[in-house]
């Protein structure tokens, strides 16, 4: 028996996140019925591009399903994290509001702009400005249930991203990757929970690894968004610093930044997210790049996702962060639900100087 499979050890998790795992299957169907029985307004055909506006997990959210249809998006679209909107967005492109909040201020900044340019807007969100005025101006919101950690609302968050563009056929019919998504959904809970023993529990296996290390996470193609959530996951659920990068582009720059690091190559733990169904030169460049620089770190892990389509493989890595991140916190002795740092700065920007 290990530290992650005593009870009282989790005693520690104020807000009850890792718990809260297990209501993950019944999170993603319940954001699935919601999107699909929304009135979006809006007819298929109608849209040149695609722009996904939100800050953090509801940010996210769009990189994980944009990064999972890559190759198979019928139009531009891309996650935009910002104040301002670029020049492109405008009665032709779909604009999707994603705040989990409602108050966000960058995205709610973007929101303006957005209604101001004409193009059409659809929220998705638990409340807040973007609820309450969005709404009364005729905007389709797609409601959230409240009270969630931002960073644990992603399933609800990313779910009815992917209703919504299917439904407008900005992607083909999402039936498949939504079913095996909701299956690495589920059988992640089955393995990885708090019940599960370490011996038999990839998640907990994965925390002791990263223990009192500096987690560099690596992805590429459909993972390359799956490597920043890892490390974000890492920051906010045990309190740690992580880095992300993504192959091919770290061939060309970080691939020279491990050599002659002294202390930090003791503490770097190299953590690699691999796709079965990548390039074959991504899969060569991430054994290769391995080769070269493993050593200097502590150790190299790589992590293959699981599943039918692509968004059931993301959806497995995730879980596995998710899980992974919260044990880690257990460990380092942290409470894994509250983010004050993130919550005194959101404070001070609130007032004017």
């Amino acid at each position: 028996m290990t530290a992650l499979d005593d009870a009282s050890a989790f005693g520690i998790d104020s807000l009850g996140l890792i718990p809260a795992m297990a209501g993950s299957v019944a999170a993603f169907d319940e954001a699935r019925m919601g999107a699909e029985n929304a009135d979006l307004h809006w007819k298929p055909g109608m849209f040149r591009n695609v722009a996904v506006c939100g800050m953090g997990g509801s940010a996210i959210a769009g990189d994980l399903v944009l990064g999972a249809w890559r190759e198979r998006l019928r139009m531009p679209a891309q996650v935009l994290r910002d104040y301002y909107l670029p020049a492109w967005v405008g009665e032709d492109t779909l604009v999707v509001v994603s705040s989990y909040s409602g108050d966000t201020e960058e995205t709610l900044t973007a929101a303006h702009q957005a209604t101001e340019n004409g193009a059409p807007c659809i929220g998705i969100t638990s409340g807040g400005k973007l609820n309450g005025r969005y709404r009364d101006i005729g905007v389709p919101i797609i409601d959230l249930p409240p009270g969630l950690q931002p960073r644990a609302a992603l399933l609800r968050l990313l779910v009815p991203l992917v209703v919504i563009l299917s439904r407008l056929e900005v992607v083909g019919p999402a039936d498949a990757d939504l079913d095996d998504g909701r299956a690495s959904v589920a059988r992640a809970v089955a393995e990885w929970g708090p019940e599960v023993p370490t011996e038999r529990n990839r998640a907990k296996q994965l925390a002791f690894e990263l223990l009192d290390t500096v987690p560099v996470f690596w992805g590429a193609e459909a993972t390359a968004a799956m490597a920043q959530r890892f490390k974000g996951q890492i920051n906010e659920n045990a309190k740690a610093p992580a880095y992300w990068a993504v192959l091919p582009e770290a061939d060309h720059n970080e691939i020279c930044g491990f050599e002659g690091n002294g202390a930090f190559s003791s503490l770097c733990r190299l953590v690699m997210l691999r796709d079965p169904r990548q390039h074959r030169q991504v899969g060569r460049r991430f054994t290769l790049t391995r080769e070269i620089v493993e050593k200097y770190t502590s150790g190299v892990i790589e992590v293959e996702a699981r599943g039918q389509t692509p968004l059931g493989r993301l959806l497995d890595l995730v879980m596995l962060a998710d899980y992974a991140s919260l044990y880690l916190g257990i460990l380092r002795g942290v409470d894994p639900g509250p983010v004050e740092a993130i919550g005194t700065l959101k404070e001070r920007l609130s007032t004017t100087p």
